[in-house]
This record gives C-alpha cells, structure tokens and sequence, in this order.
C-alpha cells in the first residue's frame, strides 16, 4: 500500500509539473493576403506555415492570393485582413490620405529594382534613356523616378516615350517592343538569364533616388491596437520563417515550391539563390526599417508631387513587433 502511494504521488506530482510549463497559445484564425502570386519575396511566410510555426504560435494562417495587386493594403486597412504584402510607396500614400496602415517590417532590406534593356539597345546609363521607349505600367511613381534618375545623368526627361503596357511590361521587353522596362532583379532578371537573354541593368539601389522598402509586411493601426498579441506571435513565426530561408535557400525553395507547384522549378530555385542573402543585408536581423528610409523617402515623394497630405514617416513602420 505504501508503495502504491508513492507512486500516486510521483504520478500527481509529475502532472502538476506538466501543467506548469508553457501554456500554448489560444489558436485563431487569422489572414494573410499577398501582393501577387507566390514568388521568393513570399518564401519565409510559406516555410513558417510549412513547418508548423504559425500553429507552434497559436495562429490557424489562411494566405490569400489577390487578383489586383493593390487590394492587400485595402483588405487590411478596412479589417478584412490581418496582415498584407504592400509597399512603402503605397503605405506612404495611403498614410497621406489618413488610411491606417502599418509597415511591420521589411522583407528585403534594399531595393532591388532596376531599369532593364536588351544588350543591343546599348542603354547603360539614364542618359541612354534619351530617344528611346519605356514600357510604361502606368503607375505616378514611374515618372518622378524616371525624371529623377535622368535629371541626375544631365538627360531630357521629355526625350523618352511612355507606352503603357500593362501588367505585360516583362514580354514587351523581350519581344523587343519596347527599349527599357522596370524590373526586379530577383524574378524578371533570372528570368531572363534562364531565358537567354542578355541584358543591361540600371540599378536603383545606389542611384539618386532615395532607397526604399519593396516589400514590407503591413497591418492596420485597428489590427495592432486590437490584436496586438496576434500581431507579435504572428512576426515571431515570420521572422523564424525567413531566418531560415536566408540559412537554407535550396530548402525554402523546394517548401515555396510545394505550395505554388505551378511554378517555374528552375526560376524559383535561382531566384532564391539570389535573393536569401539580400532578405537582411546589412541588416542585425531580418524585417529592421531604419526611419532615416521612411522619412527620406517621404519627402522625396512629397517634393515630387507624389503625395499631397501630412506624411508623418514615424507612424508609417514599426520595429516593435519584430522578436
């Protein structure tokens, strides 16, 4: 009997511990809803939901792929949402307008656009721009950008044609339509390697624009307030998600491409070699903003006529929620 005891009260006592150890969160629902279809900006999210860390978190994660590349900011600035995939340009925009949105953190830390020609346009500075066609997607930014970088090399900004193309500007490059798109590095740029093509490009990052953060992970002021636990478990999972992507790119490929099979294996792979190393460069850990970016950025816009109300850069982003 009283070993039988004993062992009662080993087994009670073994439970009590147990049941002193670290809760796991309440699970809920929560969304997140892309910029475009899934491509290597997008990796850390899907290892983190591949490997479970957003349920570790508490987090039941539905990602949602928009057909308009704007409706992210909408869906989270209205509630619909939680979190989104956007822009400082667009977040800087809709912070002008009174729309409360927040930039949580950056998923690449520089920019890594470029202005992009066949070799044999032989474009291989802004004053090459000069008497030639831009494939234009129709957007404001493209022009105070354009006039900046041509402003900077002594060119005539007037000089260069607009043809609006659409969502087609990559094809319109190729297919020799056009003499200069704007395109990123790290998905049209591989492409085009992979393709054959051979091609001249005129960095962003470097030029006499001011740098900027494309992509960055967004929420609404509501969201935060609200939610703010959510908010943090949620960057916990992100963050451990392309922390792992930057250390195993061959294996955050092959997860990206198990949740978008009907992407290019070969463009997913080489685009991930390239872009894992640029997620945090420069950075102590992935998703930091600096506000020297938001705020030159900001008025850079404003100067340009981008943007016509307060712009309050340091309401714009937050570190807060980064682990």
């Amino acid at each position: 009997m009283r070993r039988k005891t004993l062992a009662i009260v080993f087994v009670i006592g073994a439970l009590l511990l147990a049941s002193c150890g670290p809760a796991t969160p309440k699970s809920v629902k929560a969304t997140l809803s892309l910029d475009w279809v899934p491509n290597t900006n997008h990796t850390g999210f899907y290892v983190a939901l591949d490997k479970g860390w957003y349920k570790e978190q508490g987090i039941d994660l539905e990602i949602q792929i928009p057909s308009d590349p704007a409706a992210a900011l909408k869906q989270v600035a209205f509630g619909h949402t939680e979190f989104g995939v956007s822009f400082q340009e667009e977040v800087t925009i809709a912070r002008a307008q009174d729309i409360p949105v927040v930039s949580l953190a950056a998923i690449i830390q520089h920019n890594t656009s470029a202005f992009a020609s066949l070799k044999d346009r032989s474009i291989t500075r802004p004053k090459d721009f000069e008497g030639k066609t831009y494939a234009s997607y129709g957007l404001p930014l493209e022009q105070a950008v354009i006039k900046g970088l041509m402003a900077c090399d002594g060119a005539d900004f007037s000089k260069l044609e607009f043809v609006d193309v659409g969502f087609d500007v990559f094809p319109a490059l190729l297919g020799g339509r056009v003499d200069l798109a704007w395109i990123f590095l790290a998905w049209d740029g591989v492409q085009a390697q992979i393709k054959g093509y051979d091609l001249n490009t005129i960095p962003l990052y470097g030029s006499c624009v001011p740098d900027y953060y494309t992509p960055v992970v967004i929420a609404g002021e509501n969201t935060i307030k609200e939610k703010a636990d959510l908010v943090r478990r949620f960057m916990v999972a992100t963050a451990k998600g392309y922390e792992y992507a930057i250390a195993h790119q061959a294996e955050a490929a092959e997860v990206l491409l198990k949740h978008s099979p009907e992407s290019d294996p070969e463009l997913v792979r080489r685009s991930q070699e390239w872009l894992s190393p640029r997620y945090k460069e420069g950075a102590q850990k992935w998703g930091a903003q600096k506000a020297e970016v938001w705020r030159a950025f900001g008025e850079w816009m404003k100067t340009n006529g981008l943007i016509a109300g307060t712009f309050d850069s340091d309401k714009a982003f937050t570190n807060e929620f980064l682990p």
